[in-house]
C-alpha cells in the first residue's frame, strides 16, 4: 500500500502534538542604538581618513556556536580593495582604542 502524502504527523498519531515549524535561519537581531553606529561611523572614517562616499557597512552580529564571541561586530569599508575588520564587541562598547588597534592589526 503506498504512503499518503498528505499525512501530517496528527494524522498518523493524534494524540502526538505536531512540532512547532522549523526556521532555520531566523535569528533574534541584537538591537544597535543609532546614535553609536553613526558615532562608530565618524571614528572610522576620521580614522582611515575617508572621504563622505565611500560606504562602510557595520553588522552586529551574534554567535550560539560553543567557542565563539557571543557577540561580534563586522566592519566593512567600500574601497578597492574593500577593508573588513572584526571586534568581539558591541557597537555600543566599541572604543577608539579598540578601532585603532584593529586597524593596525590588519
Amino acid at each position: 500500500m503506498p504512503f499518503p502524502r498528505n499525512l501530517t504527523p496528527n494524522t498518523l498519531h493524534p494524540s502526538i502534538p505536531s512540532p512547532p515549524p522549523m526556521d532555520l535561519f531566523s535569528q533574534p537581531k541584537p538591537t544597535v542604538d543609532p546614535v553609536a553606529l553613526q558615532q562608530l561611523k565618524a571614528q572610522i572614517a576620521d580614522l582611515l581618513k575617508l572621504d563622505t562616499e565611500t560606504t562602510i557597512s557595520i553588522n552586529q552580529l551574534q554567535c550560539r556556536e560553543p567557542g565563539c564571541p557571543p557577540v561580534e561586530t563586522a566592519i566593512i569599508i567600500l574601497t578597492h580593495p574593500a577593508k573588513q575588520y572584526k571586534i568581539h564587541k558591541a557597537v555600543g562598547d566599541i572604543t577608539t582604542a579598540d578601532l585603532v588597534k584593529v586597524i593596525q592589526e590588519s
